[in-house]
């Protein structure tokens, strides 16, 4: 881990992290427990400062594993009163917020739905806050967690090595596409391994961009590690007789000891909060607020832990499903489905494919409330026609908004379920190998929408369109080297300059000047394997291919008239592979044809990507 003093606002130097630079922070580890599956949760006390210090490390990877954060609020909550409305195992404080209306800092992403830009730091009605723009976040998304840089690290690359970050050159950078929980924070306290610290932690050069950071207060931070796949949660108790809280270098050598690769500031003061389920509010919040008791927020981060199931942002997992070439079907009760909002308005019913069905009712609204998505990874990039599976009774709604994410390009297509009643297309696309693709159906409509418009979430399923290795077609451009599958190897045939066999090795003729040579030598013998000058017979001739013929043999009867196991060719003719390459002999083709039963098919024209 490498550290940063800051000397002046643009002026950074490393320092060695054996070095004790202003803000060093010892820390002795007093407890340390797994109140659930994935979940550390430890208490240190640090000295100079002094002031309590509690972490939740988060196992991303761990069965069952995934966050949580606030979706738009109308109203403000503690970390323990939103966690136990979402049945959450840990939550705590998140961004920096405003009321009137309530607003953060930053970004901010909750259940995969946005806040409306009006309650965020990036609507150019803030422009002239101080804030505005100044945040870095978190992202968590489907098997990935990403992390965009504060605006002040982001604004001065040659200070930092920036190769890991989310659209690293950009200020306030728009999310990944499938964000399922995003939350903003700064000032940004360790940059791709380098820990920032400061000469002086009072000076007016630390932290250039906010001077709260300059005083010691309660503090709360997030963190992630190098492999993406631990994340760190620490709160710092401050305000009180026995804490002293800490300033934000002090913060950042924190954050550095505890192994993190990225780290930011996230609101501090009396909103410094930590709860854990079976634990309660481990940290003194209320001392942090002044004695006025826990503090009630506008944004969280929270953890649920069930301990079951596939983790939610493993970066190392494997695909949930790896579609093959061919194609899938992708139902409500496999891995890659997803269902979020307020799950008591998901119902389920014993019908549809694998006889199981959600449904929810369609609102009006600018923003989903009740959203499904099924994720997809391809084996093979490739067009494919993507049908849902709509059911009689269940899908009513006539203007059901489905996202579909393609290749990264993304298309909204308006669907009236209730016209369907079984597989029904959305479209063709053209689907990349790998993941980050996916199909989305929302709950919400722009204009009014009646009573009981149910839209359902059962199943999707892709087909492949066109040609491609696996269907059993041998086409052109492909062979036995590039798909085996459709194009098996076929007997070798020397002198066609063909590795028919694949093999690796292009098998040539016998050197036909050596026979030549060789048949020279002999000049009393009959070339016909006729009787020689004094009456006795010759041996049968050796042709240039080196066979032995036989004069009984009819020529270019192409048939085994000789009984020795070739067939006939008449004189001159050359024997040609139906891809023109010339062949050593007509059995070994007419044996191959005979056990490919196979057609040849010219390729299909250029699809439109939708149709």
């Amino acid at each position: 881990m490498r550290t940063l003093a800051r000397t002046g606002p643009l002026a950074l130097a490393l320092t060695l992290a054996g070095a004790a630079p202003a803000g060093a922070v010892e820390l002795e580890l007093i407890t340390e427990s797994s109140p659930h599956p994935g979940i550390t949760l430890q208490s240190y006390r640090a000295s100079d400062p002094g002031a309590d210090v509690w972490v939740t490390r988060v196992d991303l990877c761990a069965p069952g594993v995934e966050l949580r954060s606030t979706r738009a609020p109308s109203s403000l909550q503690s970390a323990k009163s939103w966690a136990q409305d979402n049945a959450l195992h840990a939550a705590v404080n998140g961004d920096f917020y405003k009321t009137g209306p309530i607003r953060v800092y930053g970004r901010a992403i909750g259940e995969g739905v946005p806040w409306p830009i009006e309650q965020t730091g990036v609507d150019p009605d803030y422009a002239s806050e101080w804030y505005y723009k100044k945040y870095g976040y978190l992202a968590f998304g489907h098997d990935r967690v990403d992390y965009h840089h504060s605006k002040w690290v982001t604004q001065h690359p040659e200070l930092f090595t920036l190769d890991g970050g989310w659209a690293g050159e950009t200020v306030a950078a728009e999310p990944p596409r499938g964000t399922l929980a995003l939350v903003s924070g700064f000032s940004q306290l360790v940059v791709e391994g380098d820990v920032i610290t400061c000469v002086t932690p009072t000076d007016d050069s630390c932290f250039p961009d906010r001077s709260d950071m300059r005083q010691r207060h309660p503090r709360t931070a997030m963190g992630l590690t190098e492999d993406r796949e631990t994340l760190l949660l620490a709160v710092v108790d401050g305000r009180t007789p026995q804490n002293s809280g800490m300033y934000g270098a002090e913060l950042a050598a924190l954050m550095g000891q505890l192994g993190a690769h990225v780290a930011f500031n996230l609101d501090g003061g009396g909103s410094s909060q930590m709860w854990v389920a079976g634990e309660g509010t481990v940290n003194d919040a209320d001392g942090n607020n002044n004695g006025n008791g826990v503090r009630a927020v506008a944004n969280h981060l929270g953890v649920y832990a069930g301990g079951e199931g596939r983790p939610a942002h493993c970066v190392s997992a494997e695909p949930c499903q790896l579609i093959p070439p061919p194609g899938a079907t992708l139902d409500d009760l496999g891995p890659c489905f997803g269902a979020y909002g307020p799950p008591e308005y998901w119902r389920a019913e014993p019908v549809g494919f694998d006889e199981h069905l959600r449904w929810t009712n369609a609102f009006q609204s600018p923003l989903q409330s009740n959203w499904a998505w099924w994720r997809l990874e391809f084996a093979e990039a490739g067009d494919y026609a993507l049908e849902y599976l709509a059911d009689p009774d269940f899908s009513v709604h006539d203007a059901v908004t489905y996202v579909v994410v393609a290749d990264d390009v993304e298309e909204l297509i308006v669907e009236d379920q209730g016209a369907a009643s079984d597989w029904r297309a959305l479209g063709t696309f053209h689907f990349a190998a790998g993941g980050d693709q996916y199909v989305a159906v929302l709950d919400n409509n722009a204009g009014p929408v009646a009573a009981d418009q149910h839209i359902t979430a059962d199943a999707v399923r892709v087909t492949r369109v066109g040609s491609y290795c696996g269907d059993h077609v041998c086409d052109p451009g492909e062979s036995c080297s590039s798909c085996a599958a459709d194009c098996p190897p076929l007997e070798e045939l020397p002198g066609n300059g063909l590795d028919d066999d694949c093999d690796g090795d292009v098998d040539e003729p016998p050197d036909a000047s050596t026979s030549d040579s060789d048949t020279s030598d002999t000049d009393d013998s009959d070339s016909s394997g006729g009787s020689d000058s004094d009456g006795a017979t010759s041996a049968p001739a050796t042709d240039a291919g080196g066979e032995t013929g036989d004069a009984s043999a009819s020529a270019g009867s192409g048939s085994d008239s000789d009984a020795g196991g070739e067939l006939d060719e008449p004189g001159g003719a050359c024997s040609c592979r139906a891809d023109g390459g010339q062949a050593g002999g007509v059995a070994p083709l007419l044996l191959a044809i005979a056990a490919w039963p196979r057609r040849r098919r010219r390729p299909s024209p250029r699809r439109a990507r939708r149709s």
